[in-house]
């Protein structure tokens, strides 16, 4: 179909600038047509394009085609018969046709072919020396063009096949990179780190599938509603836009494992460890960071369950070995001990001091999570912060919290470890509470100058033999486990302990349908908060 319709655009060329030249004719010099020679040419033209425009050329062979510039040479030729009018220039088409798309051979013969037509029927007016010297000028020029015109076609058909070649191999290599980038691609998404490509102006140019999950972005990096938010801390402040990972890192900051909590679109905390990696410059040298995101909340979870595990196995070996050196110490006092019987009781003495003391030395690294020095920690801003969390619980349930006494009460400690001990002891508060009760939560200086905390509620209570037990691990009252109350027995436990490791106290007072009351004590300078 191509060549079919390149054969179309130069014979229509060709007939276009006949038509021309007859409209020309008839308006000058109309008895020109008078010659019989004149009209076959044109008549010849005419028909040449009409049955070039009906054969199908796509089903006959390449050479076919050089049938239509010889018959147009040949019309030529019948047009120089006329004596005023040099009609020979029009040869040009031909030839130049014939260069263009056939061999030198053609083209020769072409040029031996438009002389023959101009010897037998060009007009012969003249001496024969300018009759030859026309002819000889004329094949001259036509075979200076058609050579000039073959060697350009092959040149130019040389140059479009290099290209074609280059552009083949360029598609070759741009589908291997495409490839193999589909392949980095599928390797990176298949990473469960988390990764993400960042501008100095906080453009995002890549991110992988592990990032798009955790932050709930789409595949076009769009957020999705249910977005996640980064926390400074677990159920702490959420981090303004300016201090994001993403907009951190995009400022240049260099971030080594630093640990950010993120609230994610699944309402879930994961714990996260954000590092940063500068790259080269990317095109245009735009600066671009590389943001390594791994999510280490399993890993917190499994040493939270180890240290519980820890203390739970600690707590319960505890009161056996009690007993035992207690009662070994006991046997010593005894003066009607037989034989060997008293360094043998010495040997079950000091093994049991042993495991005491193995004992207490688990109990110690558990209930603290990190050997960091303690800071100074408002009460009050803890006590209200914990008290906005569980604020949706005890209204529904139309309670009452009321916080009252020292508006600054400030301690040494560890500010999670001590929001954990209010979450327990507010959730225990609000779950023992029948509808409509009061929680109040006092705080104030002891008469022995430690900072004093009190929650009081005016629930259900418990007897004596349940408070001597409230902090076993995973005791709870018959009442709470017959009245469907969740929890798992644990809190108190850990209360105590985290309490313990602030060189506090905790008492707690209670009586069956009375309320409970929880005081906690604490020393206005920790022993472990460092001396100036």
């Amino acid at each position: 179909m191509v060549r079919t319709v390149s054969i179309w655009r130069w014979q229509l060329v060709f007939t276009g600038s006949i038509v021309a030249i007859v409209v020309m004719i008839t308006a000058f010099k109309p008895q020109t047509f008078a010659n019989p020679l004149i009209v076959a040419g044109v008549a010849l033209v005419i028909v040449t394009t009409l049955l070039t425009l009906a054969v199908p050329w796509h089903r006959l062979p390449r050479a076919a085609a050089v049938a239509v510039p010889l018959l147009d040479a040949l019309a030529v030729g019948f047009t120089t018969n006329a004596p005023d009018i040099r009609l020979g220039f029009l040869w040009v088409f031909p030839v130049v046709w014939l260069a263009t798309y056939f061999t030198m051979p053609w083209v020769l013969g072409g040029i031996a072919f438009i002389s023959a037509t101009l010897v037998l029927f060009a007009e012969r007016s003249g001496a024969p020396a300018d009759i030859l010297l026309r002819l000889l000028t004329l094949v001259i020029t036509l075979g200076f063009l058609g050579v000039t015109v073959r060697i350009g076609a092959q040149r130019s058909r040389a140059a479009r096949r290099l290209l074609q070649r280059r552009s083949e191999q360029v598609n070759r290599a741009a589908e291997r990179a495409e490839a193999n980038q589909r392949r980095v691609i599928q390797i990176v998404d298949a990473l469960s780190v988390a990764l993400v490509v960042v501008t100095a102006e906080g453009r995002v140019l890549q991110m992988n599938d592990a990032y798009r999950v955790l932050y709930g972005r789409d595949r076009f990096g769009a957020a999705l509603p249910s977005a996640a938010v980064e926390y400074d801390a677990r159920r702490g402040t959420a981090l303004s836009p300016s201090r994001t990972s993403l907009a951190r890192a995009a400022g240049g900051e260099k971030l080594r494992a630093e640990r950010v909590w993120l609230f994610d679109g699944a309402g879930q905390w994961r714990a996260l460890e954000v590092s940063t990696q500068s790259m080269a410059s990317a095109g245009e040298g735009v600066d671009i960071t590389l943001v390594v995101i791994d999510d280490v909340t399993a890993l917190l979870e499994v040493d939270e369950e180890r240290r519980a595990f820890n203390a739970v196995v600690s707590h319960e070996l505890r009161n056996p070995l009690t007993a035992i050196v207690g009662h070994v110490d006991l046997l010593r006092e005894r003066d009607d001990l037989p034989g060997r019987v008293p360094a043998q009781l010495e040997i079950i003495a000091h093994a049991g001091e042993r495991m005491q003391d193995l004992v207490a030395s688990i109990l110690q690294q558990t209930s603290r999570t990190a050997q960091e020095p303690f800071e100074s920690v408002d009460l009050r801003e803890l006590v209200e912060a914990a008290a906005a969390s569980y604020a949706p619980v005890i209204s529904g349930s139309r309670q009452v919290l009321r916080i009252v006494g020292a508006e600054r009460l400030v301690i040494s400690g560890d500010a999670f470890r001590l929001r954990q001990v209010l979450d327990n002891l507010l959730s225990n508060a609000a779950k023992y509470t029948p509808p409509g009760g009061s929680i109040d939560v006092d705080l104030g200086v002891a008469p022995t100058g430690h900072a004093q905390l009190m929650i009081v509620d005016d629930g259900f209570g418990m007897a004596p033999e349940d408070l001597a037990r409230v902090f076993e691990p995973y005791f709870r009252t018959e009442k709470a486990v017959r009245a469907g109350i969740s929890g798992t027995g644990l809190g108190m436990g850990i209360v105590r302990d985290i309490v313990g490791a602030h060189d506090g106290s905790i008492d707690v007072a209670s009586e069956v349908g009375g309320g409970t009351r929880v005081t906690l004590r604490f020393p206005q300078r920790s022993s472990k908060e460092p001396q100036a």
